[in-house]
């Protein structure tokens, strides 16, 4: 990865964390150990490994699963924000279980939906201690 992709990816992950504090009333930073080591770029919000996107790309497959692996090694709800260069817009995908709070049961983890930031943020909300 290109010293510019990286600080793209650092801008993305500021952005984001910026609008979840402010929607959250919690302070949320970036995860500065999980260049070196590995792990969610998120890790503030509790229960929840966030991981944060910024790429010309709308979505990939492989994003979803690199959220899933972090999720599991931290024991948290996994949850993917991701925003393409030029559009001003975070979407979020989570698993449809935590989206409906366990409403369905276990559908899996590849049973996801997507949903603005203000919609995943409400989410969220509803699970802080």
């Amino acid at each position: 990865m290109s010293a510019s992709q990286r600080l793209k990816g650092q801008r993305g992950e500021r952005e984001l964390f910026a609008l979840l504090s402010d929607r959250l009333g919690v302070v949320v930073r970036r995860n500065i150990g999980q260049t070196r080591s590995g792990g969610a770029d998120g890790l503030d919000i509790p229960g929840w490994a966030v991981e944060c996107k910024f790429q010309d790309k709308v979505f990939a497959p492989a994003w979803w699963n690199q959220t899933l692996r972090q999720a599991e090694d931290t024991g948290r709800r996994p949850i993917l924000f991701y925003r393409k260069t030029g559009n001003r817009t975070w979407k979020a995908r989570l698993r449809i279980d935590d989206l409906c709070l366990y409403r369905f049961g276990v559908m899996g983890d590849m049973e996801t939906a997507e949903v603005s930031l203000d919609v995943a943020a409400a989410v969220i909300r509803e699970t802080l201690p």
